[in-house]
């Protein structure tokens, strides 16, 4: 599946992280073809990887206060409910606290028998295998696609720095634009399977159609 090494590029709002063209009708060739090739052959199949910019957040849970560090460190703590495709997701407190120990090393002087307050909630992007097929009026004709969803953690405690001896506030975005992947992703029934997804966006461009699939 030859695919276009200067990705990823910004499209409007959208940022193209992988282009990949598939040729018919075996969808196996190596052909070193890029996404500008002048005439790939009627029915080729190109699949842009598409990621937007955040849409939203969902709903957090409110910040929750815990009477110790203790007890946060060993709460099973609801960080929000009812994701779409995914369903209710829970974090040990101690998941949350060294999630944030790992970016910020003062968390190490938490005194353990004071009050702690955490807050979490998720941001989102939208991602899409975008199909295009080669068309007889020689363009790519747009033909549908597959919606997963990309769902990203922010975390945020306050405690009490046991070191300078007064509460702290610490909150770090697990974001895109931070460099982490998603931690939790809704999946289409096809995500990342290219071969499938071709063999379905030729065969709606072959009947007149198009192909749409989400989480």
């Amino acid at each position: 599946m030859p695919f276009d090494k200067n990705l990823p590029s910004a499209k409007d709002d959208r940022i193209i992280l992988r282009s990949q063209i598939i040729t018919q009708p075996q969808f196996d060739s190596d052909r070193g073809i890029g996404v500008e090739y002048v005439d790939p052959g009627y029915g080729t199949v190109k699949i842009e990887d598409v990621l937007t910019k955040e849409v939203g957040y969902m709903n957090a849970t409110p910040r929750k206060s815990f009477t110790s560090f203790e007890t946060f460190k060993y709460a099973s703590v609801l960080i929000i409910k009812a994701v779409p495709g995914i369903g209710d997701i829970y974090r040990r407190g101690e998941e949350i606290y060294n999630a944030l120990k790992a970016v910020y090393t003062d968390l190490s002087n938490i005194d353990p028998y004071k009050r702690v307050e955490v807050e979490t909630k998720y941001t989102y992007r939208d991602f899409y295998h975008d199909l295009y097929v080669w068309d007889y009026s020689k363009t790519w004709k747009y033909i549908g696609y597959s919606l997963s969803r990309y769902y990203y953690r922010i975390y945020g405690m306050w405690y009490f720095d046991s070191k300078i001896g007064e509460f702290r506030y610490n909150v770090e975005y697990y974001t895109h634009q931070n460099g982490y992947p998603p931690e939790v992703i809704a999946k289409a029934p096809n995500y990342m399977k290219y071969n499938v997804l071709s063999q379905l966006a030729y065969e709606a461009w072959k009947m007149g159609r198009t192909y749409y699939e989400t989480y």
